[in-house]
């Protein structure tokens, strides 16, 4: 079953108000070409969503991804041409990766000299797709394999009362383009072939890390410039949640030398304590965002990078603005902060302090993501 609530889906093809359906075993869902969004987002591509709840077999996929389960596809390519949803254990994916593959693998073995033996490899086809039971099936009737293909149409009579089948229904009149009708874009995607025939491949892909990415950004397909506004747009609380931290970093390290020169010494330990938490949550906050480092496609991850950056750059400079205001309040409303001229220690370790902040973002993931790799080796 697939939900789809009150939806804002990041799609130029898409409409700009909510969008909400509910799919379900019992019969064939065709998608008419002039919806092909909805198709795209269930082949997991220009899959953002702005808001709403997207579900599949009632596990939530956005905007709270389950952490225990993932999502991976497999696109078969042989004789016909369709694509599988899979919603696994993570502990599991793997293993039923590997199942997967090496039983499709055995169909290399069947014949298709003959139109009746092509039918036997479609059926058998179809047959371990029933046996794997994804979570839905994908067929895209402007392929060409799939077009007119009759043996195709009665399989999927066959087992549409016992797996979800979506199709997208051929483009009316006009020539369908090899990108526009394409299941999968190859960038979104680490793909694996496996020659299972003459010609014929079966594909595993699994969504890469983008999938689990903390952010929502704007489309590869639109301009950088409307891409960083949708980025904004669909990210500005997380982005707005950076201000309070680099507030209490900067504000506290500026003030933390002046205190130490006046009786109020023990303020000291509670600045410290702040700065701390403050510097923490942020580095946490950014490693959660910047999960684009681990995207396969290095074009499509500088993007990404570079996006953050900036936004980031401009958020980060906006908290430390805030707080060299509350410095300054407090250095002159402070009686005991007004005598003090020379405050250097606080300057030099502010700026320090804002150029980690701000370039966090470059090397926090990788650094992390390589300890935690190192240790998982130890064990």
């Amino acid at each position: 079953m697939i939900e789809l609530n009150e939806a804002i889906i990041l799609n130029k093809n898409a409409p700009k108000e909510e969008v909400s359906f509910s799919l379900e075993k019992g019969d064939v869902v065709t998608i008419p070409y002039t919806e092909r969004y909805k198709f795209e987002l269930l082949a997991l591509r220009n899959q953002s969503l702005d808001k709403g709840t997207f579900k599949i077999d009632d596990v939530v996929i956005f905007p709270d991804e389950n952490n225990d389960k993932t999502i991976f596809f497999l696109a078969v390519n042989s004789l016909v041409k369709v694509g599988l949803c899979f919603l696994v254990e993570k502990t599991a994916k793997k293993q039923m990766v590997n199942n997967i593959q090496s039983e499709l693998i055995k169909l290399r073995e069947l014949p298709t000299e003959t139109e009746e033996q092509k039918n036997e490899k479609i059926a058998a086809i179809f047959n371990k797709i029933a046996e794997f039971s994804p979570s839905y099936v994908l067929i895209n009737l402007n392929e060409e394999v799939n077009k007119n293909n009759p043996e195709l149409e009665r399989q999927i009579n066959m087992y549409k009362s016992t797996l979800l089948i979506v199709e997208l229904e051929v483009k009316p009149i006009q020539h369908v383009s090899e990108e526009e009708t394409s299941l999968i874009e190859e960038d979104e995607y680490e793909m694996t072939s496996l020659n299972i025939g003459d010609g014929n491949a079966i594909q595993t892909y699994e969504k890469e890390s983008s999938s689990n990415d903390f952010l929502v950004f704007g489309s590869e397909k639109d301009s950088f410039a409307k891409a960083m506004l949708i980025t904004i747009k669909s990210n500005l609380m997380v982005f707005l949640s950076f201000l309070i931290p680099t507030i209490g970093v900067i504000a506290f390290v500026l003030l933390s030398p002046l205190y130490a020169q006046t009786s109020n010494k023990v303020l000291i330990i509670p600045f410290f304590i702040t700065i701390v938490i403050c510097f923490v949550l942020y580095m946490l906050m950014t490693y959660k965002c910047c999960s684009f480092h681990m995207l396969k496609n290095k074009k499509k991850k500088n993007r990404r990078m570079i996006m953050f950056v900036i936004i980031n750059l401009i958020v980060t400079a906006i908290g430390a603005g805030f707080g060299i205001l509350i410095y300054v309040l407090f250095k002159n409303f402070d009686s005991d902060l007004k005598e003090i001229k020379n405050n250097t220690n606080g300057i030099v370790i502010a700026i320090l302090l804002f150029l980690i902040l701000v370039t966090a973002c470059l090397y926090l993931t990788p650094v992390i993501n390589k300890i935690k790799a190192a240790f998982k080796k130890k064990k």
